[in-house]
């Protein structure tokens, strides 16, 4: 008998399924923004602003390369596109086409020489940067820490007493505020500072929304944050905010200025219905917090909201 055909076929099965599915998953939607189209924004916004800052042609690349080798340090992205679009020659803002480099030497020379004057004076030091040297040799205080900022990123002048770090050489490094008593985080980068500071825009998606550690910079304005609002330029700043909340609360400004006016405290405020004194021993503190206290509580502020307004839960 012919052997049976059905037994010896191959037959070609269809192929084993698998667990994957063959459907291409949903493409997560990607946010897309151009640092080129945003510094476009900013330089028509600054150039259309109430302030009308005037606006020059934009650097070149040649011209940036130039500061650059110049001064050893370079713009980080956001900014360069900034200054390549069009270039602010408000006095507020670092001319850095016409000014000599002596002068923006001295501009961005600046936060070294506060800081350097902080620790000379014994008001700073950072605990990272090691033990700290006794009274006695103050000189080895400022011998660190002019180490360190040889190491530290530049910083790079925007605005006023407003700086980016030069390092890390991408966008989104956050702005920093110096002056002759502080270094504080103003703005989590350049996106957030523009509108901050000339509210003409809204804050992109894409804008970072905690600040990017800094080498150095970033120990020395937290140590700011640390010290809290007792320091005697935040208790301004604070009485200040104080002012405004009332007057726009529908206070009088006579009636605000009647509220802050605490000379039978032991003391008066230096100057304006919200300027400090000195503050700088225990008792000039106390005496700043029992202004501020009645100042809230003359404001229609409860007990219990001026004691969570200033932290005083933990305190006797």
């Amino acid at each position: 008998m012919a052997p049976s055909t059905t037994n010896n076929q191959h037959t070609k099965l269809p192929p084993k399924p698998t667990s994957k599915s063959t459907t291409a998953p949903a493409k997560q939607p990607l946010v897309c923004f151009s640092v080129a189209a945003y510094a476009k924004s900013v330089v028509n916004h600054l150039h259309s602003s109430p302030h009308t800052i005037p606006i020059e042609q934009g650097l070149t690349d040649e011209e940036l390369a130039s500061l650059e080798a110049a001064f050893d340090f370079t713009f980080p992205p956001d900014l360069r596109a900034i200054l390549k679009e069009g270039l602010p020659v408000d006095p507020a803002f670092p001319n850095w086409r016409s000014s000599s480099h002596q002068q923006l030497r001295i501009i961005l020379s600046l936060p070294s020489r506060s800081l350097i004057r902080q620790v000379s004076n014994g008001t700073l030091w950072c605990k990272s940067w090691g033990p700290k040297p006794s009274p006695h040799h103050r000189h080895s205080d400022v011998d660190v820490a002019n180490q360190l900022l040889k190491r530290a990123p530049v910083l790079v002048p925007i605005y006023r007493n407003c700086y980016v770090p030069s390092r890390p050489t991408v966008a989104g490094n956050p702005v920093l505020y110096i002056d002759a008593e502080r270094v504080r985080v103003l703005s989590c980068d350049i996106t957030r500072f523009f509108c901050q500071e000339f509210g003409f825009m809204h804050v992109p998606v894409w804008a970072p929304k905690v600040a990017r550690r800094i080498e150095f910079w970033s120990d020395v304005a937290a140590r700011e944050e640390r010290r809290g609002w007792w320091s005697s330029y935040k208790l301004a700043e604070c009485l200040e905010e104080v002012f405004w909340r009332l007057r726009e609360g529908g206070w009088e400004e006579e009636e605000v200025r009647e509220m802050m006016m605490m000379d039978g405290y032991g003391g008066k405020m230096r100057s304006g219905p919200y300027a400090m004194g000195d503050g700088n021993d225990e008792a000039g503190v106390g005496w700043h917090v029992k202004v501020l206290s009645m100042v809230l509580l003359r404001g229609g502020w409860t007990k219990e909201d001026v004691i969570d307004s200033l932290g005083l839960g933990g305190t006797e």
